[in-house]
């Protein structure tokens, strides 16, 4: 076998394993690329046709298969743990305060740090609903003004 040949299908298998590791769909197109510079090295001894073989076909799969392969892979947001509090109420159990930077609420019977959605003082004691979670923070806007 020729050694361009080799060459061709060393870079193939090197991409596809690229590929598997990253699934970022990126590599697979060079593999297709070097497979068809393979086959065409089997005809045409010329590193240059192997070479324009390649970067054509992988530019062209590049360009109007990726984004089809995208969208058909495209996941589905998986809500986290946390998003299930959202909409809940909780009960401030320390003074929201984001001067001070201090603040915690009892949701669900967990204490989550907290700040309130317009960055008002809101007490110890008030009812609050978790608008979102924000980092480690509950951001919360109080049940008295709505």
């Amino acid at each position: 076998m020729d050694v361009k040949v080799v060459f061709w299908i060393f870079i193939a298998i090197v991409m596809g394993v690229v590929e598997a590791t990253s699934m970022a769909l990126v590599s697979i197109w060079f593999c297709v690329g070097a497979v068809a510079a393979a086959i065409v090295a089997t005809f045409v001894p010329s590193v240059f046709v192997q070479s324009v073989v390649f970067v054509a076909v992988t530019g062209i799969l590049l360009i109007f298969t990726r984004p089809l392969a995208k969208r058909l892979m495209k996941q589905e947001y998986v809500p986290t743990n946390a998003d299930r509090i959202i909409g809940s109420d909780g009960l401030v159990t320390e003074t929201i305060d984001p001067i001070e930077g201090t603040g915690k609420v009892k949701i669900s019977g967990q204490i989550w740090s907290a700040r309130s959605e317009d960055s008002a003082k809101i007490d110890e004691g008030t009812m609050v609903k978790i608008i979102k979670i924000s980092g480690a923070h509950a951001v919360v806007r109080s049940r008295e003004e709505q």
